[in-house]
């Protein structure tokens, strides 16, 4: 039996409104992609799907006997011995091997190195239920979706295509919608000068308070008809640089280090010498030990033997992929900030917003933040001026 899901008028508010009367339908067999920029609300949406969380009103409708299968944005772990790469897979196989007529998948392609990535993209590709996720990964979401739900100024539109034509699609929207909001708040300017000037004319002369009051309902009516202004195209304006140090200058240095995990050996003899100016990349597969590496170079796990340096004076940024390792729930965003760079609160609120974080929000509390938005924090308190590496 053909799997069903029926969305209808709902909307959820959190502070603000996330979205508003929304209304979807998804038929068995289809690849969802459901994307928008982060904090619009797409996790709690998915969250409502699979009754994690409830509707301010409306309802989501299941066919008769309909099983979901749901994976969370973060999987926290309370150890370091399991990679983040490894609990995604462990849970993906899971999912994908347990009959769902639905899945609803948060962001499942993070942490996941190449191979399985091409990996997960076979199992969506042979799924034969409804399938609904978010990604931000454009090639994946050009290789694997049928349909994109789009949420935006808290709507979700529906565009019954791939990534690539979407894509095409939205932008021809987005730029016809930028012209006419240009001509018409030309128009409403214009409209505005002439309600000024009348306002001065019948101050003078209270014959031509009609025409006034007439200018004013025809500026009024022309201001509830016209298109919303676009959303502008977001972008972090980091504009900060490393202090700079000498490049010779020992950064990291590592000797013979290792680590083992109960009857595993993740890292074994291994040496890295590392210079102030040096830029590195860490590419493995999952479960090789990238993160226990960093980790242990941050301090934040200890190394079974071997010998680990940092350079002298310097101050260290680091990001991790697991939030609660690095932010606290209960902290706000201004909080956050100034454990890592001592601002004065109106100075904290001005860095926040180089990452996208407008005043209402540097006052709430980092668990009411999406999962993007507690990576931009990160990026925060990791770009600061005062770091060296």
């Amino acid at each position: 039996m053909a799997a069903t899901l029926q969305v209808t008028h709902v909307s959820k508010s959190y502070n603000s409104p996330l979205f508003e009367e929304v209304a979807l339908a998804a038929n068995s067999p289809v690849r969802i992609g459901l994307i928008g920029d982060n904090g619009s609300g797409k996790s709690t949406f998915l969250k409502i799907l699979a009754g994690k969380e409830t509707p301010d009103q409306g309802e989501v409708v299941l066919g008769r006997d309909t099983k979901i299968g749901y994976l969370e944005q973060e999987i926290v772990a309370d150890t370091f011995d399991v990679s983040g790469g490894e609990k995604k897979i462990l849970r993906l196989t899971e999912l994908f091997y347990s009959n769902y007529d639905v899945l609803l998948l948060d962001e499942p392609d993070n942490h996941l190195d190449l191979d399985h990535k091409l990996w997960f993209e076979d199992l969506v590709r042979d799924s034969g239920g409804i399938l609904i996720v978010i990604s931000h990964d454009r090639r994946f979401l050009e290789s694997v979706v049928d349909k994109i739900w789009h949420l935006e100024e808290g709507r979700i539109k529906e565009y019954p295509f791939g990534y690539t034509k979407f894509r095409g699609i939205y932008e021809g929207e987005m730029t016809s919608r930028q012209h006419l909001w240009k001509v018409q708040e030309k128009e409403r300017l214009r409209l505005k000068d002439v309600v000024a000037r009348l306002q001065r004319y019948a101050a003078a002369n209270r014959k031509l308070s009609g025409r006034y009051h007439s200018a004013v309902k025809r500026l009024e009516r022309f201001a509830d008809q016209m298109v919303e202004k676009p959303p502008e195209d977001k972008r972090i304006g980091l504009g900060v640089k490393l202090e700079k140090q000498h490049k010779r200058k020992t950064a990291i240095y590592l000797k013979d280090v290792q680590k083992t995990y109960g009857n595993i050996r993740v890292l074994t003899g291994l040496s890295l010498h590392v210079f102030c100016g040096e830029k590195l990349a860490i590419s493995a597969p999952n479960g090789a030990g990238k993160s226990t590496l960093l980790n242990i170079i941050v301090g934040k796990v200890k190394e079974d033997g071997g010998q680990v340096s940092i350079g002298l004076r310097l101050k260290m940024g680091y990001y991790s992929q697991e939030h609660p390792q690095v932010l606290d729930e209960n902290a706000t965003l201004i909080e956050e900030i100034q454990k890592s760079i001592p601002l004065p609160w109106y100075d904290a609120i001005a860095y926040l917003k180089k990452f996208l974080f407008d005043k209402d929000k540097a006052g709430m509390q980092v668990k009411w933040l999406s999962g993007g938005q507690k990576s931009r924090l990160q990026l925060a308190k990791f770009w600061v001026p005062t770091q060296t590496f």
